[in-house]
């Protein structure tokens, strides 16, 4: 027999949370792995409809739970245009800066190396985030990816964001993921600035030998 309720309580980090049955003052259980083939992950005041079962300690839990209203949440959801033309346009500026910084011999030609590793790392840590939160397996902290985006990882974290949809709805997590790119940016401006310079100097002439390398 199938019911309808609206989710009330979710915790989207651990991947579980509450369905009240309509016209009801109960409570069900509802786990991320009763929901399948979703296109998207539930959101407090979902329309649910769900079956009964019992887990291993007797109680009753949700089961085949399906977002009704699905659909049209993630219509409205969506990214558009110019927030993803904002993220390639400030990574374009990203690699111009960085690109500038080193035919002037303000960085170590090793420097961009940095962002691209740490880029692709958190993408991945993204991906596997996210097929984690589908599969109801244990999630990477968001402190740990925020901590990414700060050394340096914030353009595969927008790269992620526009590509695999992933962590690009929550207000909170944007927000701070927003502070962690100012605060890398103004980073590397002041490296690169003459108090960066007299405080970390390095060996100049560091470019000509990258270029070398290349060719």
């Amino acid at each position: 027999m199938k019911f309808k309720g609206k989710l009330v309580q979710w915790d989207d980090v651990k991947g579980f949370g509450f369905i009240q049955p309509l016209g009801q003052q109960t409570q069900v259980f509802v786990h991320i792995k009763s929901f399948k083939h979703q296109p998207r992950r539930p959101q407090l005041q979902d329309i649910i409809t769900f079956t009964l079962t019992k887990d291993n300690q007797g109680r009753e839990t949700a089961h085949q739970a399906k977002i009704i209203n699905a659909k049209a949440k993630t219509h409205l959801s969506k990214k558009t245009p110019s927030q993803g033309k904002f993220s390639f346009l400030l990574i374009l500026c990203l690699i111009a800066s960085l690109a500038m910084a080193l035919y002037h011999d303000l960085l170590p030609s090793y420097f961009p190396l940095i962002y691209l590793l740490m880029s692709t790392i958190t993408f991945i840590a993204y991906g596997l985030d996210k097929s984690a939160a589908r599969k109801g397996r244990w999630r990477t902290k968001e402190s740990t990816l925020q901590l990414m985006a700060l050394l340096g990882g914030w353009p595969g974290a927008l790269l992620a964001q526009q590509y695999l949809r992933h962590k690009s709805q929550k207000l909170s997590f944007r927000m701070i993921l927003i502070c962690m790119i100012i605060i890398n940016i103004c980073v590397f401006v002041w490296l690169i600035s003459p108090y960066g310079q007299a405080l970390f100097p390095f060996e100049k002439g560091a470019f000509a030998p990258f270029i070398t390398n290349i060719y």
